[in-house]
C-alpha cells in the first residue's frame, strides 16, 4: 500500500562513545526509519524483531532511546519551526542523519527532562562523531547553544502554536471536522496521556491499589512512571493495558454469556480477554503467526482461554456460524496519535482510501460467519471518516437487509457525546480533554457499530 520511499542505510557509527552517546543514536535511528522509511515504532522496538542497535541497549536505555523518539516526532513540526529560527540558512534537505539529529537534540532541550548542557554536548558529539555528519559540528554547536539559549522563546504561543500534523493529514482533518475540533485535537496529543488499563475484576479496588481513576468504560488510568510491568498485578494476570475507546467495542457485543463469539484481527488480545472475560466462547482470528503468538502469551498470563486460528479472513471458511463476529480491522491507526505520534510521519494520505476498500471486503466476509439475526460489530481506531461513517454508509446502501442497530447512551457509559448522527460510536482524541480527572487526557479516536444479518 504504502507508495515507495528512499531507504536510510545510515546506520550509528561512532568515533566517541561518551556515555549516553549511543542511546541517543539510537533513538536517531528510530526516528530516521519512521519518517524516511515509514516504518512502524512499536515494530522497530519490538523484543523479537526489533531494530538491531535499539535490541542491544539494556532495558533502561531502550525506555530512554523509545521516549526521545516519541516526544521528536510528537513535536516533530515545533522543533522543524524552531530549528529554523535559529538558523540563517535551512541544512540541506538531503542531509537526513543531520537533520534528525538536531532534531532529537533540540527534542531534549525543550520538551525532555534533561539539563541543556547535556543535551547540547551529546547532540554535538553526536553530529561531530558521525562520518556523515561530522563537517556540520560546528553549525551543530551554533545552533543547539542558541536553542538553550532562546528555550522560553521557542516555547512562546509563537512556535507552541505551530500546526503539528503533517500537510495532508491537517487538510483531511480540517475537512472532517472543521477548524475548531482540528485544533482541539492538536492541543490534545501535545499532552503525555496516562496508561489505560482494563481489569479482570473489582476496578474500583484496583483503581486504590494503583493509585489510579476509574473510567466511565470500566478501566482505570494511571500517571506513573513506573514501567507496567513492574506495577502490582501485572505478573498475576489481574488487567491489561488497553486504551479506554478501544475497550468499548468489545463491550458492544449483545448476546448472552456463553454464545459463541468470532474475533477477528484479534491479536494483540485485548478484546480478547474482554470477550473471554465476559463469558463467551471465543475463537480468535488473526493472519500472523507472530501476532498471534503474542496473543497467547497474553491469555497465559491472564489465565483465560480463547480457541486461536491464524488465518487470513477472506479466505477462511468454517461450518459453524457464530452468534456475534467483532471485527477491529486494519486501518490507518490515525486514532492513536495521542500515544502512537509516529503514525503522522509514518502514513500516507494515499492509504486511507486503499485501507478503507479492505475494510469494506472484511466487513461483508465477516458477515459469513455471522448467524442470521446475529450481530457483527465492526470498529477500528481510524480518525477519518472515510474508515468509518463513509464506510458504514456504504454498506447500508447495499439492500442486503443489514440493519444498523444504532447504539444508545446505555452502550456508551451514558456519554452521549461518544454517539455520532449516524448512531454509531465516534470517539476522538480532544473529547474529554478539558475535563479535570479521568478522561483530561483524551481518548483514542475510535469508530465501531454495530450491525444485524438479515434472517
Amino acid at each position: 500500500m504504502k507508495s515507495a520511499r528512499s531507504r536510510s542505510s545510515t546506520k550509528p557509527s561512532f568515533k566517541s562513545d561518551k556515555p549516553g552517546l549511543t542511546t541517543r543514536s539510537v533513538a536517531t535511528r528510530l526516528v530516521t526509519r519512521v519518517v524516511d522509511d515509514g516504518r512502524n515504532l512499536d515494530a522497530l522496538c519490538d523484543q523479537t524483531n526489533g531494530l538491531q542497535e535499539f535490541l542491544k541497549l539494556d532495558a533502561r536505555d531502550q525506555s530512554l532511546a523509545r521516549a526521545i523518539a516519541i516526544t521528536t516526532l510528537r513535536n516533530r513540526n515545533h522543533i522543524e519551526a524552531a530549528m529554523r529560527a535559529m538558523m540563517d540558512r535551512p541544512p540541506p534537505k538531503r542531509a537526513r542523519l543531520l537533520i534528525h539529529s538536531l532534531h532529537i537534540a533540540i527534542a531534549q532541550i525543550l520538551f525532555m527532562d534533561v539539563p541543556d548542557s547535556a543535551a547540547v554536548d551529546l547532540g554535538v558529539t553526536m553530529i561531530g562523531s558521525h562520518e556523515r555528519t561530522s563537517r556540520f559540528k560546528s553549525l551543530a554547536n551554533a545552533v543547539l547553544r542558541r536553542t538553550a539559549r532562546e528555550k522560553g522563546y521557542l516555547l512562546s504561543e509563537k512556535f507552541a502554536s505551530v500546526d503539528p500534523f503533517p500537510k495532508w493529514f491537517a487538510k483531511r482533518l480540517r475537512q472532517d471536522y472543521g477548524k475548531k475540533h482540528a485544533q482541539e485535537i492538536a492541543t490534545t496529543i501535545a499532552k503525555r496521556p496516562g496508561i489505560d488499563i482494563s481489569v479482570k475484576s473489582d476496578a474500583a479496588g484496583w483503581a486504590k491499589r494503583l493509585n489510579g481513576e476509574l473510567l466511565p468504560t470500566g478501566g482505570i488510568r494511571l500517571v506513573t512512571d513506573t514501567p507496567v510491568v513492574q506495577l502490582e498485578g501485572y505478573e498475576d494476570g489481574e488487567w491489561w493495558v488497553q486504551d479506554a475507546a478501544a475497550s468499548i467495542p468489545a463491550q458492544l457485543i449483545n448476546v448472552e454469556p456463553g454464545k459463541r463469539v468470532l474475533e477477528l484481527c484479534a491479536a494483540p488480545g485485548g478484546k480478547t480477554a474482554q470477550l473471554v472475560n465476559a463469558g463467551y466462547d471465543v475463537t480468535a482470528l488473526d493472519i500472523s503467526e507472530t501476532r498471534l503468538k503474542r496473543l497467547s502469551e497474553n491469555l497465559k498470563r491472564l489465565k483465560l482461554d480463547a480457541t486461536l486460528v491464524q488465518a487470513d479472513i477472506l479466505e477462511w471458511e468454517t461450518p459453524h456460524l457464530f452468534d456475534s463476529v467483532l471485527l477491529d480491522a486494519p486501518c490507518s491507526s490515525t486514532g492513536t496519535i495521542r500515544r502512537h505520534p509516529d503514525v503522522l510521519w509514518s502514513r500516507q494520505g494515499e492509504e486511507i482510501a486503499e485501507l478503507a476498500e479492505l475494510q469494506f471486503k472484511l466487513v461483508m466476509k465477516a458477515f459469513e460467519f455471522v448467524k442470521p439475526g446475529g450481530t457483527l460489530v465492526f470498529s477500528n481506531c481510524s480518525i477519518f471518516k472515510e474508515e468509518g461513517e463513509d464506510l458504514l454508509a456504504r454498506i447500508l446502501k447495499l439492500d442486503q437487509g443489514i440493519v444498523h442497530n444504532k447504539l444508545s447512551p446505555s452502550d456508551t457509559f451514558e456519554l452521549p457525546s461518544l454517539i455520532n448522527g449516524q448512531g454509531a460510536l465516534r470517539s476522538l482524541p480532544h473529547q474529554f480533554a478539558g475535563k479535570s480527572g479521568t478522561l483530561s487526557t483524551g481518548l483514542d479516536g475510535f469508530f465501531a457499530c454495530r450491525l444485524v444479518k438479515p434472517e
